[in-house]
């Protein structure tokens, strides 16, 4: 080898001696030298449980790495998770967190749903409770449902459970009943038997209901807003009753004092009620029997009232009455009477009219009569 080539080597092992140790020495050397950082998202999220979840673990959106689980920590009904985002990824303000495993043998991590679409995204420090994280049901906590389930069913030593129960009575049901029953389901196998129309009575009978359950939905649909009104009444009713509480209380004590009483008073005087209402039959009887005479009295009744009204002058303090003596006296069976004891031949005996009796009204007849009363002639 020659010297000048022994140089080159000597020479290119001290400069890379020297590269090394000054990149070691360097950061320590010169600390203030520029660094490129990634900025952070750090959330709070709250889960039932932990199980397969540890520090470090991925936190992913869609299936891709976008931050770590820094730190988990019990708390006293949950377990409260610590996340680092990736800030350069928006995250929905309403976003939710889920475990999930990859595979069966793989630990947990944390998946974000969903993904960013727009609107307010997720700040740092904001904190997601038990109402948006999701944990999946553990696989024991699933065989200790059923075995709990299990034994519930299974009941005691003395076959006292729910599936002894039943079985007891659906023999209790069927004890003695088999004739009825085979001949409840013969019965059923013939109605739906297609008979010699081949199943057309029975598709009519069904289309017939159908159509009618069809109209009926149609009905409650266009009255929608009626039957809707009156739930809503329904409802205020109950709300009534409930607020009166009937069913306890001073309420409740003093309806049940009230029938009482109602009812003692109903007995004791149970004679009393009888002859009342015996009574009461006695004059709804002879009301019946008047029936014609209280109609015309009825129909009578309002014009003999309205023109007794007019009777009374308001403003004189007297009654008003035109009476017809003349015609009630001389136009009757009364003045044809006396026109016959008195032998007079007038009109007016016929027409019962007093100026028809003459100029004298009939007077020199009297005095005639009287003077022969008198005299003593017939």
């Amino acid at each position: 080898m020659s010297r000048g080539l022994k140089l080159y080597l000597v020479v290119g092992a001290a400069a890379l001696v020297l590269a090394v140790t000054g990149a070691a020495v360097a950061p320590q050397l010169i600390p203030d030298l520029p660094r490129v950082a990634v900025h952070k998202t750090r959330v709070t999220a709250q889960f039932q449980d932990a199980v397969g979840l540890y520090t470090g673990n991925g936190v992913s959106v869609l299936g891709m790495d976008v931050g770590k689980v820094t730190s988990i920590t019990p708390k006293g009904g949950y377990v409260e998770v610590k996340l680092a985002i990736d800030a350069r990824v928006d995250i929905p303000a309403d976003v939710e967190a889920v475990t999930v495993s990859s595979s069966v043998l793989t630990d947990r991590h944390v998946e974000l749903t969903p993904a960013y679409t727009g609107g307010p995204k997720l700040r740092n420090g904001d904190v997601l409770g038990l109402d948006r994280t999701r944990t999946p049901v553990e696989f024991e906590r699933t065989l200790a449902m059923m075995h709990k389930l299990g034994s519930a069913l299974r009941g005691d030593e003395h076959n006292q459970g729910p599936l002894g129960e039943f079985v007891a009575l659906g023999s209790q049901i069927t004890l003695g009943n088999g004739p009825d029953i085979k001949a409840t389901l013969g019965r059923l196998s013939e109605a739906l038997q297609v008979g010699s129309d081949k199943g057309a009575h029975s598709k009519k009978t069904i289309q017939t209901i159908i159509t009618g359950v069809a109209e009926l939905s149609e009905a409650a649909s266009r009255n929608d807003a009626a039957l809707r009104e009156f739930g809503s009444y329904i409802h205020q009713l109950s709300d009534i009753l409930a607020a009166e509480n009937l069913g306890a209380g001073n309420t409740g004590a003093k309806i049940n004092r009230l029938l009482a009483e109602t009812s003692r008073l109903l007995e004791g005087n149970q004679d009393r009620l009888r002859d009342a209402f015996t009574g009461v039959r006695t004059v709804a009887t002879t009301l019946t029997d008047n029936e014609r005479d209280l109609r015309e009295i009825l129909d009578v009744a309002p014009l003999f009232i309205d023109n007794f009204y007019n009777v009374i002058d308001e403003n004189s303090g007297s009654l008003r009455a035109h009476l017809l003596l003349g015609k009630t006296l001389l136009n009757s069976q009364f003045g044809k009477e006396v026109c016959n004891l008195m032998g007079l031949r007038q009109l007016a005996c016929a027409t019962g009219t007093l100026q028809d009796y003459g100029p004298d009204f009939g007077l020199g007849s009297m005095l005639d009569l009287m003077q022969d009363g008198i005299g003593g002639q017939p």
